[in-house]
């Protein structure tokens, strides 16, 4: 007893190990798979001018598996319906709610907490081989079942287990099979016999068949963190009599079993998925003929199953599956060779050659707590077949954007030779990705997405047009045109107008100015042509003339000016400074008559007195001046 006790302990250290093992690998696999990256930003094109804005429908999260590209080739499927799942962009998307045995979305023995929306379609077709004690009984099953959507949390499911197959490789621990007592029986057939009463350690016939409907609580599809649902399936054995259970077949229970399940699953972006199953199963009594009443244990059932990566051609599968037998203390014959709490580790592949269907196979190894219900003989377990389920949804193309319209407007409509023209669009509907071209008839045209503008250097006079398109990518156009003139500009001739200073008459020889207030209207560069009638000017090309009158003779002293611009326009304009006429000369006039002695040069008081009146005129007037002629005879004596 105590080396079955170590046994047991060891087996089940190796179990927890190697469960711990497959969870920490595999989910380090799902982890670094990296999620579907985000839809990069688009950049603008030389010619484009808008981003696209969000369409009314809600977008699918970056990670969602479910989600499908705009376009998805695959061949056509009939197990899809009606679907509004989200969408992703991908080559390919293999269905990620593809049958498992049980018909239901799932793995193999790993079921999917997801639901299938309503008219969707899963099925599976399977056989699988498994090893289970006491009586080291090798089990074949052909299972296959069929799971419809009902409503988007409601699905219902038909499983069949027809055909099973039951070698027993250590039968002298089935003591049914020597006298019909149930010392030790197998709770999965109890009505097993080896050999049969025709000498075969064969059993072969149908199992069962069963109902089930999957309730969804929460989905990862409608936003939730994790997939949660809850399952009831009712199980139908095909032989429920005494007769056809213990003397034809032996490979069922012969009683009918309901099995209550609560499945959890979370998606990994496109890195995989992680189910979780966790039930109970209750079993009845099986009933051999009246006489013997066998009083089956109920089961805890569990399941961890990953697939990975998601939705592609070629997909891993790791599957642990086992249950724990409840209320053995009550029922001796089963743990006379220990508890059978059997555990199973899966791992395999699922090959999806097209969308909506895989070829799954896998290799099963058999751990179990009840080391002494088997003998030596090693005997692999597998699983292979075939999975159906809705690939992700076609979109059906997104309705082309409306015709756009496109106006066009000036800053100005006439223009200078020379003269920068600038251009300004609108388009509708605004908001959309437009591409622009432009075309002119005339001048440089530079375009910048929705505007552009011209350059007219070196443009003759005349009408130029500017022409313009928008594209929306999808085969609608819109043009806009708009013209400018490129006018001569009128040829204003300059003005002036002149002047002199000063404005009196000068005495000949005084100076005379002569300036001149010359512009052009049309900013043109302007030259100075003076003609000075008198006097000497110092110039002649120049807006102010100084004349020297130095030697001109009396009279009007006329300044001509012609202005000239660089293209030959003139104005003129004329000023008149006057010299004047010089006075008269004065008329003398005899102040006094002076008689000297003869020989004799002094005056006397009467000439005195003259010389005093005359000196008084001179200082009275500056202008005036005395001439003194003098005479003498010939007979005078000088000195």
């Amino acid at each position: 007893m105590m080396a079955s006790t170590s046994k047991t302990m060891r087996t089940w250290q190796w179990s927890l190990a190697l469960m711990a093992s497959v969870f920490l690998c595999s989910t380090m696999l799902l982890a670094a798979t990296p999620t579907l990256p985000k839809k990069a930003k688009k950049t603008k094109a030389t010619t484009a001018t808008a981003t696209a804005p969000s369409t009314t429908a809600k977008a699918a999260p970056a990670d969602d598996p479910k989600a499908a590209p705009a376009v998805v080739t695959s061949a056509p499927n009939p197990f899809q319906g009606t679907s509004h799942m989200p969408l992703f962009n991908d080559s390919f998307q293999a269905s990620r709610m593809q049958g498992s045995l049980a018909g239901t979305p799932g793995i193999w023995n790993t079921q999917f907490a997801e639901t299938l929306l309503p008219g969707q379609v899963s099925t599976g077709v399977y056989l699988q081989r498994y090893i289970r004690g006491p009586g080291g009984l090798v089990i074949t099953d052909a299972n296959t079942g069929w799971t419809v959507g009902v409503t988007k949390r409601l699905e219902l499911t038909f499983t069949t287990n027809a055909y099973r197959r039951i070698r027993t490789t250590a039968g002298s621990q089935l003591t049914f099979g020597r006298n019909g007592t149930f010392n030790s029986f197998n709770p999965v057939a109890p009505f097993v016999r080896v050999p049969d009463r025709n000498g075969n350690d064969l059993a072969i016939g149908p199992n069962d068949w069963s109902v089930g409907a999957t309730f969804g609580l929460l989905s990862q599809d409608r936003g939730d963190p994790i997939g949660l649902a809850i399952q009831f399936t009712e199980h139908f054995p095909y032989t429920p009599s005494y007769s056809q259970g213990v003397n034809n077949f032996g490979v069922s229970t012969t009683e009918p079993s309901f099995n209550e399940n609560v499945m959890i699953d979370k998606w990994f972006g496109l890195g995989g998925e992680m189910a979780v199953n966790l039930g109970y199963t209750h079993n009845g009594t099986a009933d051999a003929g009246g006489k013997i009443f066998l009083p089956l244990p109920d089961t805890f059932n569990y399941d961890f199953g990953e697939i990975f990566p998601l939705q592609s051609r070629l997909q891993g599968v790791v599957e642990l599956n086992g249950n724990v037998p409840i209320g053995y203390s009550n029922k001796p014959q089963i743990s006379h060779f220990g508890v059978p709490s059997p555990l199973d580790l899966t791992f395999g592949v699922r090959i999806n050659p097209i969308s909506w269907m895989g070829i799954n196979a896998g290799y099963r190894y058999n751990s179990h707590t009840c080391h002494a219900c088997f003998t030596n003989e090693n005997v692999p377990g597998w699983v292979f077949g075939l999975s159906f389920g809705p690939p992700p949804p076609v979109a059906a193309p997104p309705p082309p954007p409306p015709t756009p319209t496109l106006t066009c407007n000036l800053d100005s409509q006439t223009v200078q030779p020379g003269a920068t023209v600038h251009l300004t669009s609108s388009v509708s509907p605004e908001g959309l990705p437009y591409t622009y071209s432009w075309t002119t008839t005339g001048g440089k045209l530079t375009p910048s997405e929705s505007t552009a503008t011209l350059d007219t250097t070196d443009l003759a006079p005349g009408m130029y047009t500017i022409t313009g398109r928008v594209d929306n990518g999808s085969g609608g156009t819109a043009d806009c045109s708009t013209s400018v003139e490129v006018r001569q500009p009128v040829r204003n001739p300059p003005t002036a107008s002149c002047t002199v200073e000063p404005s009196s008459p000068v005495a000949a020889g005084a100076a005379l100015t002569f300036s001149a207030q010359a512009s052009s209207p049309d900013q043109r560069p302007l030259t100075y042509a003076w003609q000075i009638s008198a006097g000497h000017p110092d110039t002649t090309t120049q807006a102010t003339a100084h004349v020297d009158t130095t030697g001109a003779a009396a009279g009007p002293v006329n300044g001509s000016l012609t202005v000239t611009d660089d293209r030959g326009l003139t104005a003129t304009c004329s000023a008149q400074g006057t010299i004047e006429q010089p006075p008269a000369p004065p008329t003398a006039a005899l102040a006094s008559t002076l008689q000297f002695k003869p020989n004799s040069s002094r005056v006397d008081n009467a000439a005195k007195a003259a010389l005093d009146d005359v000196a008084l005129r001179l200082q009275q007037d500056a202008t005036a001046k005395a001439v003194i002629v003098g005479t003498a005879t010939s007979t005078e004596v000088s000195g």
